[in-house]
């Protein structure tokens, strides 16, 4: 195995975004333990500890070189939140070799064409003074939700108001990679949602987020409303797989 050191080396050894997320470990910037990358013939993974609430190992190649490279990783890493995650085509080969549970498949989605000029008005960047408000919508509309305002990973929130000042809609910039960023924590309070106000956010946060470079985010596969917003800002789907470490 050959040792990758820095988020640029990832990149010159795989085009695989989801990899390339995951080599945010590597950065000064991560805001938990550093983790470590590798090479194994034509594969790479990266080891990511706490990212997105779980130890995860991103890898990309092919399948035997894969699974040779997440045996010997897996063997090293001692986590019982370990959570292996790749594209669905490669997730299961490599499952099969090694024996692993597949967990869930889910969705993958970046944007792959230039922002739409989509509506924007009306949304704004929030300040810490509305953490209290973002987590309480969250968990009203959104229990589920990877990302909360105490989460390290998130970098700032953008949110919708009502008439009175309520916040009824929120998402965040989050756990961002060089030319990078992932949004998450997407929610729209029940009383007002089917007003368009998902995708007015998530116009929003696309074209910010933009400017940095790519931008990427992960919607449940059977979640049709989500999909049909983020394939109409430009998004394009791609099936993943978290497998049990």
């Amino acid at each position: 195995m050959q040792e990758l050191l820095t988020a640029d080396a990832v990149a010159g050894a795989t085009d695989d975004l989801l990899v390339h997320w995951g080599a945010q470990a590597l950065t000064p910037e991560y805001p938990h333990e550093a983790g470590s990358a590798w090479r194994h013939g034509s594969a790479v993974a990266v080891y990511a500890p706490k990212l997105s609430r779980y130890d995860r190992v991103l890898f990309s190649g092919p399948a035997d070189d894969a699974a040779e490279l997440l045996a010997r990783l897996m063997a090293e890493v001692r986590s019982d939140r370990l959570r292996p995650l790749a594209g669905a085509e490669l997730a299961g080969p490599v499952a099969e070799r090694l024996g692993l549970e597949v967990r869930a498949t889910f969705g993958w989605m970046h944007l792959a064409a230039e922002p739409p000029s989509a509506p924007t008005a009306g949304v704004e960047w929030l300040t810490g003074a509305d953490e209290d408000a973002i987590t309480g919508l969250l968990r009203k509309a959104n229990p589920t939700s990877y990302l909360f305002p105490d989460d390290p990973g998130a970098c700032r929130w953008a949110g919708i108001r009502s008439a009175d000042g309520a916040l009824i809609a929120v998402g965040a910039d989050s756990w961002p990679a060089p030319r990078l960023r992932m949004i998450s924590g997407v929610a729209t309070h029940p009383d007002h949602r089917g007003a368009g106000l998902a995708k007015t956010l998530c116009a929003f946060l696309t074209a910010e987020l933009a400017r940095d470079g790519g931008v990427a985010l992960m919607v449940d596969a059977d979640n049709e409303p989500a999909l049909r917003v983020y394939r109409g800002l430009g998004y394009r789907y791609r099936a993943i797989t978290a497998l049990a470490g």
